[in-house]
């Protein structure tokens, strides 16, 4: 019994001081002190390599891997010999860390002997025979020929791994460290007596295959370790089931169990580790089926990677107790369903494809076999087990045709988000696989920078676990506890929070509707069904407070702190019921910075929300199901009209053939009839979001024009005379207004058209529509906190400069002198004079911001600016035959009067004062 619990020691020792290789075969300890020295000679020094057969440098707190498997098998050996009883009593008397301890080093055991198949061997043999001659080379062994040494070298490996290390110290070849190892007389001297003994039995060795070796020695340690599992679970039933199987112990066998499918083992090994299993699942059937569901996916796991061996009697095995599994959790539920088994696999299934590579030939003709045991099982031929398999196999295929899809579009990140929200779709009554899909949709973004749409993935994550939370009465339980709580004690409970209601609800309640004032897109976690794939998904609100922290991270990732607060609020609710102030304080610090940083950056534009594009595919043969379909795509930052058309390009000439692919350079409508069915058509526009009068009003920050947004609105200029540009009297536009599916950002980078109005403007409307957008840019450039100096010059220039003001001067002459006004409608003409007014207005204004804020540098050029206005107000005053005077000159004039006004007053007051002074000289 000291035997077993110095060696588990040594093991966890072992695990501990691993070498800076990351291997489990040293002990590295720290010689800093006496005291650890002196410890560490009992535990190692009794292991330490004879001095006579090493060199010079030597190191006795080191195991190097002969010494360690060496000694790993004397603890198996021990195992293997010693008595049940006396095993089972030092079970009984060991403390929880002890029976630790003698798990891990059965887990080391499996470690060191497992089976690494013939490439490595010959490696290692190869290794060995690099070794023998570079020492010849070297002079280093002397006194015997090339062919006897190298023989010698080879014939001392082999012993040493098929004796098992059964006599380690003078089997073993010892690991040479210092150059001069290999002179060493003592290590001359056993080479020679191995080469003699290799030479008078060199038929026997030869006869000996070392892969053969390495795998008989790699089973019997397996079949060892899995008869001490099976004695342990026999006499440790009672505390294994403790909780369901939901406490630690369990868990430590059951990372023991799966262990073996985790490393490499032979097909006679693993044919036994699957009998293993079977006899601990019949004998632990809740510990799977009932509770927390991660055994049950761990396992799921390691089976389906089976099923997809190399080896057909593995897969067979596989397939075989993949099936026994389903049928005990049939078994379980007494005949009702195997609700727990079809979502874990169905969730190994989604999360091997990327990992594993499952899906090919193999796994399809283990799924076969599945469904091969249901049908000829005839004690369950008549339950609905035979049909619920068959059902799990077919979603395994569904997910398995649409990951090759997946295969497919790997390259293209639009279309690979598409076919997993698609598949995220198609399971929206089993949260836990949705959420498995929208997850796999958040990396993708995070690893292509979009992290906007990622933040909105885990706040739609959210809103399902919200969901299925009210579905399943979740605050109805507890609120009748708290209630019942409040009833008995309400002196002492204070139930008044900041974030809830009257009657304790947290919004939360509300389920998804509670995450409305982040996105609408939410509504579609509304639709999840109800069956039986919710009653096995283990949620709890921990796991949703849990989920909107990582809500708040990405979004502070991807820089909408606007949203931040209304995540934080109702996970507040929480901490507030259960009286967690530090957790409180974080999270109103947290609410504090993020509305520092909105204050920091509102209207600022600092921020780059992305540019949108509308991208229309046309070419049957080629688009498939996206053929003439419109898209509205959302680009990250500043990306411009020319990269994402030549990242398209790019994408789709790959896909179909560079000679195949077309690029359409208008933005014209297309008649699909017009264009030449052999090429792939793409045509990209530039679109921006689109707000009619009242939005304008209401959305004042970049922010609030950048999220929840489902318009855009492109332009197209062109003329009655079917040019596309023409002079300002014959200029046309159109502008196309689309609506999306859903709103931006959202879980996926494009959305779809499924509106498209048109209007057309005749050429004054276009001089309207021009002159308002030039007078909202002058005063919101005005208003801003921070004016940007730049920016504001550049449109006044843009404005008032007689170099460039043909723009604004040339709808005037076009629309407002009397010999063209009369060919327009009065109330447009009217409407146009009105705007003309305003755009003078604002660009006066913007004047005095310009001046208030230059230094003495730009005076020149401001007064140059002014001088320009002054002329175009003079133009624009004969053209619209009306008096336009600039705000400075009014003010002065003003001023002339004012001034004139008060010397008259006071020439009245002086000339009265006078008389008066008269009239008393008189009296």
């Amino acid at each position: 019994l000291n035997s077993i619990t110095a060696f588990s020691s040594l093991a966890v020792s072992t695990t501990n001081h691993a070498d800076s290789r990351g291997s489990l075969i040293s002990i590295e300890s720290n010689p800093s002190t006496s005291d650890k020295n002196s410890e560490k000679a009992d535990a190692c020094e009794k292991f330490a390599r004879p001095l006579s057969l090493i060199g010079s440098a030597l190191r006795f707190d080191k195991l190097d891997q002969a010494e360690t498997r060496s000694l790993l098998m004397c603890f198996l050996h021990i195992m293997k010999t010693i008595s049940e009883d006396v095993l089972v009593s030092y079970w009984h008397r060991a403390v929880n860390q002890e029976i630790s301890d003698f798990f891990n080093i059965l887990e080391l055991c499996l470690q060191h002997f497992r089976f690494l198949g013939k490439r490595h061997i010959a490696r290692k043999l190869a290794a060995a025979l690099k070794l023998a001659q570079a020492t010849q080379n070297n002079g280093t062994l002397k006194g015997s020929s090339t062919s006897s040494q190298a023989h010698g070298l080879l014939a001392q490996w082999m012993h040493s791994t098929q004796e098992g290390h059964r006599h380690a110290r003078s089997q073993t070849m010892p690991i040479i460290r210092g150059k001069n190892a290999l002179s060493n007389p003592k290590l001359l001297q056993m080479i020679d007596s191995v080469n003699a003994t290799s030479n008078s039995n060199g038929t026997e060795t030869d006869s000996l295959n070392p892969t053969d070796v390495e795998a008989n020695v790699a089973t019997e340690v397996c079949l060892t370790v899995l008869d001490i599992l099976g004695l342990f679970t026999q006499h440790h039933k009672k505390q294994l089931q403790q909780d369901d199987g939901q406490n630690l112990l369990m868990k430590k066998v059951f990372d023991t169990y799966l262990l073996f499918f985790q490393i490499n083992q032979s097909t006679t090994a693993l044919k036994h580790v699957f009998a293993a299993l079977r006899f601990f699942i019949h004998k632990f059937p809740s510990a799977f089926f009932q509770g927390k569901a991660d055994l049950c996916g761990s396992l799921c796991s390691e089976i389906l990677k089976c099923c997809n061996h190399r080896s057909s009697s593995t897969q067979t095995e596989a397939s075989a107790l993949l099936y026994f599994f389903m049928r005990k959790n049939f078994e379980f539920t007494k005949g009702k369903s195997i609700v727990r088994s079809h979502l874990q696999v169905i969730k190994a299934v989604s999360q091997l494809i990327a990992d594993a590579g499952i899906g090919g030939s193999r796994f399809q003709q283990s799924l076969a076999i599945i469904n091969n045991f249901a049908n000829g099982d005839a004690p369950l031929r008549n339950t609905s087990f035979p049909a619920e398999v068959k059902d799990l196999t077919k979603r395994i295929r569904t997910v398995l045709m649409a990951t090759s899809q997946m295969k497919e579009h790997e390259k293209d990140p639009e279309m690979l988000v598409d076919l997993q929200y698609s598949l995220a779709n198609s399971y929206a009554s089993t949260p836990e696989l949705r959420r498995t899909w929208l997850e796999s949709m958040a990396k993708i973004h995070v690893r292509n920078g979009d992290l906007s749409e990622a933040a909105m993935c885990y706040i739609h994550i959210a809103a399902l676990i919200a969901e299925y939370l009210k579905r399943r009465g979740y605050w109805k339980t507890e609120k009748a506890r708290e209630s019942s709580v409040f009833t008995e004690d309400a002196n002492i409970i204070n139930y008044n929070h900041l974030l809830t209601s009257r009657d304790g609800e947290s919004s939360f309640t509300m389920g998804w509707a509670a995450f409305l004032c982040l996105t609408p897109n939410v509504k579609e976690e509304g639709a999840m069904k109800e069956d039986m794939g919710m009653q096995d998904t283990p949620y709890t609100e921990d796991t949703l407070v849990e989920q909107l922290e990582l809500c708040v991270d990405y979004l502070w990732k991807s820089e909408r702190h606007e949203l931040i607060a209304d995540v934080n609020k109702p996970v507040i609710a929480v901490f507030e019921k259960r009286r967690d102030f530090k957790r409180l304080s974080e999270l109103y610090y947290d609410i504090h910075r993020s509305y520092l940083k909105v204050t920091e950056v509102v209207n600022s534009e600092k921020r780059l929300f992305g540019r949108y594009y509308r991208v229309a595919f046309y070419g049957q043969g080629f688009f498939e199901e996206e053929e003439s379909k419109e898209f509205i795509y959302k680009e990250p930052k500043l990306t411009g009209l020319s990269e994402i058309s030549h990242r398209l390009l790019k994408l789709y000439s790959d896909k179909f053939g560079a000679d195949n692919v077309k690029m359409i350079q208008d933005s014209n409508k297309v008649n699909p009839k017009d264009l030449d069915p052999k090429y792939a058509y793409i045509q990209v526009t530039y679109v921006t979001p689109y707000f009619d009068e009242k939005e304008l009003h209401e959305k004042k920050t970049d922010f609030e024009r950048h999220h929840n947004i489902n318009r855009f609105v492109f332009e197209t200029p062109f003329t009655l005379s079917g040019k596309k540009h023409g002079d300002v009297e014959e200029q046309c536009k159109r502008r196309t207004i689309l609506t999306t599916s859903s709103s931006f950002p959202y879980v996926k980078k494009r959305i779809q058209v499924i509106d498209q109005q048109s209007t057309e403007l005749n050429p004054i409307e276009v001089a309207i529509d021009e002159m308002s957008r030039k007078v909202s840019e002058l005063n919101q450039l005005c208003t801003m906190n921070e004016v940007d100096m730049i920016r504001l010059q550049l449109k006044l220039q843009g404005s008032v400069s007689v170099k460039v003001n043909a723009g604004p001067m040339a709808y005037a002459r076009a629309f407002l002198e009397e010999k063209n006004a009369k060919r327009y409608p009065d109330n447009q003409v009217k409407l146009l004079k009105e705007i003309f007014r305003q755009f003078a207005e604002a660009c006066g204004h913007a004047l005095e911001v310009n001046e208030r804020l230059i230094k003495e540098d730009q005076l020149e050029y401001q007064e140059e600016m002014k001088a320009h206005y002054r002329d175009m107000l003079s133009e624009l005053s004969a053209v619209m035959n009306e008096q336009i005077v600039y705000r400075e000159d009014i003010s002065k004039q003003q001023g002339m009067e004012r001034h004139h006004v008060f010397r008259a007053i006071s020439k009245t007051v002086a000339s009265g004062q006078s008389g008066a002074a008269e009239t008393s000289k008189t009296d």
